[in-house]
């Protein structure tokens, strides 16, 4: 069994379609391109595959992965096996990269830990007058208390230990995250916010209740869809 953690875009109008419509898109396109991919046992068997943290609907990336396994794979370079099977996919939801992984390597979204995410604009204005000197106000309260929902309950839990880097430029941000990222791209020109948040199957803070929290300490209220939530990268444990 061959184990294999691709990374992968998701951008434009496919931002629209959610966690199972995405799943069912990688699995007709390895179909397609006639891969030995690994299926469960049982009665109704699929395609052995799992997201390390799914993407919200309207939320767009440039660092999704996908855990798949195969039997066997092609006898071609890593980077020759994302160009073929990018022939099955589409501009706005491509492969990047492609890795092997140990055989006793556990899925990526129990290894994850963090998030780095881009917020910005969709129209001038948006953002608060003198937000970034507000953001500076609001991040450094000792603490900041939000109300998080989940579907079966709600309590309320301090978010600013989690937030663990911000700022107000990717050129700033990047240096603080040792990560660079080529070929950023995001529609959008407005003011934007930098964050890197805590994320996993224990711990996830999503941009959204952040800034729900920030605006709510700004008196101001926007419209839902308002900015653009871009995720960038995602870390793991080792």
């Amino acid at each position: 069994m061959i184990k294999t953690r691709m990374r992968f875009v998701k951008t434009g109008s496919i931002k629209f379609i959610g966690h199972l419509d995405c799943m069912r898109f990688f699995q007709k396109a390895i179909r397609r391109a006639k891969l030995d991919v690994a299926y469960s046992q049982g009665y109704s068997p699929h395609q052995l595959m799992s997201f390390a943290s799914p993407l919200g609907v309207g939320v767009t990336s440039i660092g999704e992965y996908i855990d798949v396994e195969f039997h066997s794979l092609p006898d071609m370079e890593l980077n020759e096996l994302v160009d073929y099977l990018n022939q099955f996919m589409t501009d706005e939801l491509f492969i990047t990269d492609i890795e092997i992984m140990p055989d006793k390597f556990k899925n990526s979204m129990s290894l994850l830990v963090a998030a780095d995410y881009m917020i910005v604009e969709k129209e001038p204005g948006i953002f608060p007058q003198f937000y970034e000197n507000k953001w500076g106000n609001f991040i450094s309260q000792p603490e900041i208390i939000v109300t998080k929902k989940t579907k079966k309950s709600e309590k309320k839990m301090d978010i600013k230990p989690f937030i663990l880097a911000d700022s107000f430029t990717l050129d700033e941000f990047s240096a603080i995250t040792q990560q660079r990222y080529p070929g950023l791209c995001c529609p959008y020109k407005g003011n934007s916010l930098f964050l890197q948040l805590t994320s996993g199957s224990e711990i996830n803070i999503k941009p959204e209740l952040v800034m729900d929290a920030f605006f709510q300490f700004c008196n101001v209220t926007v419209s839902p869809f308002s900015y653009q939530v871009h995720r960038l990268q995602m870390y793991f444990k080792n």
